[in-house]
């Protein structure tokens, strides 16, 4: 099986410039992993990046599940905004689910609490608890951890992780721990894993050090995380992004993310006439999403969206941006992306 060992990096102070939004719901980063992507694929290294924190809801039993009680974990519930609709279809087709796994070893209690995922994206949020009142949790202590995939090698191009903020939670013996990650590809597969943590670290004495172990030991979780299906819209027509007209293939759309592509061709234009590099991390703005409109005229305002990951692909017959939402969207009602004073209608 493929295996990932996991130490602390305080990515938190190496990337604190982010929205105000995101900063206070959840630490702004990833740890770049070893690059599996497809050649040409170009990874989001030294930009901003905008993680999924989660909208997760948890399903009260079957019977209360049919009768349409949910409940919202409240770490999560601050990090998206959702109408009870969507809370309960991203329940419903257990994109969102309740783990509620615990084990205690070393005077350590670790609490598997909610995961979630789509094609794109991964999010699963733990609590800890040290059974010494006296032990306190910061957020710049961290855990060590391992994982292990029924399918050998890691969905991930990029993993993040830590403890939440001390503006989200105050400093006692107890609190969440966040592992958010991107998918080198697409899949809709479920996703299978035993993660192991391995050791609880303190406060590095250096800014870009490990803390010490203050406690080791083995808590060890099985999670089953299932994924959702994607609304696709294979559009096939120019727009007019800014003073560009570039061909849009398709739209590809979940609650939690979304995925354009754009022609290659038009793109090399673009990037020729601005006299940027792609390849080299440069960036066309004009390809970048902003928000998505609904079919009765409302708008899900995001700002500049910053992709996850961006590339060619099909040699360079395309050009593909995967987006995050900051707060949950219903693929259903969209009929446009926004990109500035630009749209792309579906």
């Amino acid at each position: 099986m493929g295996n990932m060992v996991m130490k602390h990096v305080d990515w938190n102070k190496e990337y604190p410039e982010v929205p105000d939004l995101v900063h206070r719901s959840v630490l702004s980063a990833l740890s770049e992993l070893e690059e599996q992507e497809a050649p040409r694929m170009k990874k989001t290294t030294k930009k901003r990046i905008f993680l999924l924190a989660a909208a997760l809801v948890a399903l009260a039993g079957t019977t209360a599940a049919a009768a349409g009680v949910f409940s919202w974990n409240e770490r999560a519930g601050q990090v998206f905004q959702a109408d009870e609709e969507t809370k309960n279809e991203l329940s419903m087709n257990q994109m969102a689910q309740e783990v509620s796994q615990t084990v205690t070893d070393q005077g350590i209690t670790i609490t598997a609490i909610q995961t979630i995922q789509d094609q794109n994206r991964f999010y699963a949020l733990f609590e800890v608890t040290a059974e010494d009142p006296g032990q306190k949790i910061t957020e710049d202590c961290s855990m060590d951890y391992t994982m292990d995939f029924a399918e050998e090698e890691s969905p991930f191009c990029a993993l993040g992780w830590g403890f939440v903020s001390e503006a989200d939670q105050a400093v006692t013996n107890t609190r969440y721990f966040e592992i958010y990650g991107t998918k080198t590809t697409q899949s809709e597969e479920n996703l299978s894993m035993n993660l192991q943590f391995t050791a609880l670290r303190g406060e590095p004495a250096q800014k870009a050090g490990e803390g010490e172990v203050l406690v080791s030991g083995a808590w060890d979780f099985a999670l089953d995380v299932h994924s959702s299906d994607m609304i696709t819209h294979e559009l096939d027509k120019d727009c007019q992004l800014g003073a560009y007209t570039v061909h849009v293939k398709s739209v590809a759309l979940s609650p939690l993310s979304m995925i354009i592509v754009y022609d290659g061709s038009d793109v090399r234009a673009m990037e020729a006439d601005q006299q940027v590099s792609l390849d080299q991390l440069d960036e066309l703005r004009e390809l970048y999403a902003t928000g998505v409109s609904y079919a009765d005229g409302t708008k899900v305002d995001e700002g500049v969206m910053i992709p996850l990951r961006e590339g060619f692909r099909e040699g360079e017959a395309s050009y593909e941006l995967l987006f995050s939402f900051d707060q949950v969207v219903d693929p259903d009602q969209v009929t446009a992306v926004l990109l500035g004073e630009s749209r792309i209608e579906f």
